[in-house]
């Protein structure tokens, strides 16, 4: 079933949000554990403030291998693994909750099109005061997602994080628009200003000396894997946190599952060695929740046809989890 939201044009529909549940995940099987799946709830018209989860199955942008449209339904397969408690925290949020507005289904003609709906729908979604957590899809949707937070939250200013094995800032070669585009455009319509912008986990051998140096020219910051191991991850987020909230009132995080390395991610449209961990990347998620006004996430390029055991979709499902856990938990320790 497909429901519109609000009054957009008959080319767009926001699908319904359905789950089923096996027994063994029902709610009150075991009273004593809260599942994480338990605190999503289907949107029905609700206001913000809150948290939004969003998927757009859109991979006709992709440069690699077919398939990241099948992200959004494998990892929200994946949530079910996780429970509503932080251990590290001792923290418990199996009380709050997570609207799910389901996902985006475009029947746009092209690229431009489709992203000028995204745009809107994300506007929409933001408008109402929601914190949207954003399950691709290729990574050219993160332009368009950035559109339309900025559209929403005119004329705050967002820095913005990309952790990525790529700086996907290539031009749009005789107008098409890829997923290796997506922070040009951002940068290039001044969306984010480039001193605001940072890149994380950038590898060797996997980018061109001419998108380096228009990083550089813009004096955005790029933290390679060999900088990570020199510096150390503590010392990279904290000058992280300096740039993205420099001027600026909000800031956004977009993952791009190829950033780790291929043994945690088989399943991704451009997988590559030597690259970050799972638990390098909850620790920038974490960071940046609880120590800056942070507005959103994308999670993108998991495409499901190639991954092995769900160990790219589950590790997807973990960053998701992180962001949830950690926004709950400056919420209440800001109260």
């Amino acid at each position: 079933m497909e429901r519109k939201i609000d009054h957009l044009e008959d080319k767009i529909t926001i699908s319904e949000c359905l789950r089923e549940w096996e027994p063994h995940q029902k709610k009150g099987f075991d009273p004593n554990e809260t599942r994480m799946l338990d605190i999503f709830e289907c949107w029905t018209g609700e206001k913000g403030p809150g948290i939004g989860l969003v998927g757009i199955p859109f991979d006709s942008a992709v440069l690699g291998r077919k398939g990241a449209k099948g992200g959004p339904k494998k990892i929200r397969d994946s949530i079910r693994y996780f429970k509503a408690y932080d251990w590290s925290k001792d923290f418990w949020f199996g009380d709050e909750k997570v609207i799910d507005f389901g996902d985006i289904i475009l029947e746009a003609d092209s690229v431009v099109e489709a992203h000028d709906l995204i745009s809107e729908v994300i506007n929409k979604i933001a408008s109402r005061g929601f914190k949207t957590i954003i399950l691709g899809g290729d990574h050219s949707i993160s332009y368009p997602i950035i559109k339309g937070l900025k559209e929403a939250n005119n004329p705050k200013k967002i820095g913005l994080i990309n952790i990525d094995a790529h700086l996907d800032v290539r031009e749009v070669i005789k107008g098409r628009i890829t997923s290796g585009t997506p922070f040009r455009r951002i940068l290039d319509n001044s969306l984010v200003s480039g001193e605001n912008f940072v890149e994380i986990g950038i590898r060797n051998f996997t980018n061109a000396r001419t998108y380096r140096r228009y990083v550089e020219d813009k004096n955005g910051l790029i933290f390679t894997i060999e900088d990570i191991r020199e510096k150390g991850l503590a010392s990279v987020i904290e000058k992280t946190i300096q740039r993205i909230t420099k001027g600026t009132d909000l800031t956004y995080i977009s993952v791009d599952m190829d950033s780790l390395d291929q043994i945690y991610a088989p399943g991704v449209s451009a997988p590559t060695p030597d690259g970050l961990t799972p638990n390098q990347i909850m620790k920038i998620i974490q960071s940046i929740a609880e120590k800056t006004n942070l507005i959103g996430m994308d999670i993108v390029e998991l495409n499901p046809l190639y991954d092995t055991a769900d160990t790219t979709a589950i590790n997807a499902a973990n960053f998701l989890v992180q962001f949830i856990s950690s926004t709950f938990w400056k919420e209440k320790n800001q109260k």
